[in-house]
C-alpha cells in the first residue's frame, strides 16, 4: 500500500511540477521545494508519503488550485486575446475550400494587423515631435522600423504560393485587392503622400473614407518634424511652417541647405542627425516594402491585372519611387557637389 500510495504522489507530484514549470506563477520555486521534500521523506527515510507529506500536499494542493483559479478566471489568454474570435474570421470563398486559400487569407490579415500597429506608433510619434522629444521620437521609429522590416520579410511567405495554387482561388477574390487596403493608404497620407483621388475608392465605406479623410486634413509627419526641427531653433523656411507640404515630389532647395548645414555640425546637432538618420532608415524600409511586393506580383501573376482592376505590377512600379523625406535623400547630393566636398 505505502508504495501504492507513493506512485501516486509521485504522479500527482509530477503533473503539479509541470504545469509549474511550463506555466510559472507567484510561489512555484517553494512548490517544487516541498515536493522534493515529500519525495525524499518517503524514499530515503522509509516514511510513508502519505503520512510524512500530509501537510506539505495540503500546502501544495493549496497552491495548486491558486494556480488553477488563475489560469481559468474569466480573463485568461484566450478571452484576452481573443482567440476563438481570432480563429474564426477565415472564411474561405472556394468551393470545394482550397488548401492555400487559408494561407493567402492569413498572410493579409496579419498585413494588416502590423498595419494598425504601424498607424498606432505613428500617432505617437506625432505626438513625441510636438513635445519636442527627440528620445521618445528615436525610440517609437526604431519600433516603426521593426515592423517594417518584418512586414519585408513576410510577404515572402507569399513566394511559397505557386501560380498554379493561387489561380485555384483567385477567381473566388472578386474585385478584392490589396489596392483597397484603407490602412496602407493611411500610412501614405499620414506620411505626407497624398493622392486624394485614392478617396474615391472608399466612398461606399462611409468609416473608410473618414478616417482616409482625416489623414489627409491633417499634418504629416514630414509637417511634424519640420514644425520640431523649427522649434529647436532651425531655419526652417516659414512657407514650409504655415501649411501642410501639398506634395513630397517636389523638392525645397532652401529646406536641403538647412539639412545641409545640419549634418555638417555634427557635434552640435547629433541627436537630430539621429532622427534624420532613423526617418531615412524608415523610408528605405517602405521602398523596400514596395519592391518586394512588385517582385512578389510578377512572381505570382506575372504581368496580369490587379484583381482590383489596378494595372498590377505596372502600377505598382509606378509608385516605387515615391519618398516621405524627399530632402533627406536630396541632401546627399549636396555632399558631392558644393565646394567643400572636392
Amino acid at each position: 500500500m505505502v508504495v501504492d500510495q507513493l506512485v501516486a504522489d509521485l504522479h500527482r507530484a509530477q503533473v503539479i511540477a509541470s504545469l509549474v514549470v511550463s506555466n510559472p506563477v507567484p510561489g512555484g520555486r517553494a512548490v517544487l521545494q516541498e515536493l522534493g521534500e515529500v519525495v525524499f521523506l518517503g524514499l530515503f527515510l522509509d516514511q510513508p508519503v502519505r503520512h510524512a507529506g500530509d501537510c506539505i500536499l495540503s500546502r501544495v494542493s493549496d497552491r495548486t488550485s491558486q494556480y488553477e483559479r488563475i489560469a481559468f478566471e474569466d480573463l485568461n489568454y484566450n478571452s484576452y486575446l481573443r482567440v476563438p474570435d481570432l480563429l474564426q474570421l477565415q472564411q474561405l470563398q472556394s468551393d470545394p475550400p482550397h488548401h492555400d486559400e487559408m494561407f493567402f487569407i492569413i498572410i493579409h490579415q496579419s498585413f494588416e494587423l502590423w498595419f494598425k500597429q504601424l498607424l498606432h506608433e505613428t500617432d505617437l510619434l506625432v505626438r513625441g515631435f510636438r513635445k519636442g522629444s527627440m528620445s521618445r521620437v528615436l525610440k517609437v521609429i526604431k519600433r516603426i522600423n521593426a515592423i517594417l522590416a518584418c512586414l519585408c520579410d513576410q510577404i515572402q511567405l507569399l513566394h511559397t504560393l505557386t501560380p498554379a495554387e493561387f489561380a485555384g482561388f483567385r477567381e473566388r477574390l472578386g474585385t478584392g485587392s490589396g489596392f483597397q487596403s484603407v490602412q496602407f493608404r493611411e500610412m501614405e497620407f499620414a506620411y505626407g503622400i497624398r493622392e486624394e483621388f485614392f478617396l474615391q475608392f472608399f466612398e461606399n465605406d462611409p468609416e473608410a473614407h473618414q478616417r482616409l479623410q482625416a489623414r489627409a486634413d491633417a499634418p504629416s509627419v514630414y509637417d511634424e518634424f519640420l514644425q520640431a526641427l523649427h522649434a529647436a531653433g532651425y531655419p526652417v523656411p516659414e512657407r514650409l511652417l504655415a501649411g501642410q507640404r501639398t506634395s513630397t515630389h517636389e523638392l525645397d532647395e532652401d529646406l536641403v541647405s538647412v539639412l545641409h548645414e545640419l549634418y555638417q555640425e555634427p557635434e552640435g546637432n547629433y541627436h537630430w542627425i539621429l532622427v534624420c538618420e532613423a526617418l531615412l532608415d524608415l523610408d528605405m524600409l517602405v521602398s523596400k516594402w514596395r519592391q518586394v511586393h512588385i517582385l512578389m506580383v510578377s512572381r505570382t501573376i506575372g504581368g496580369q491585372k490587379g484583381t482590383g482592376g489596378s494595372s498590377g505590377k505596372a502600377f505598382l512600379e509606378q509608385r516605387v519611387h515615391h519618398r516621405f523625406f524627399p530632402e533627406l535623400w536630396e541632401v546627399r547630393n549636396r555632399f558631392f557637389h558644393s565646394p567643400s566636398a572636392r
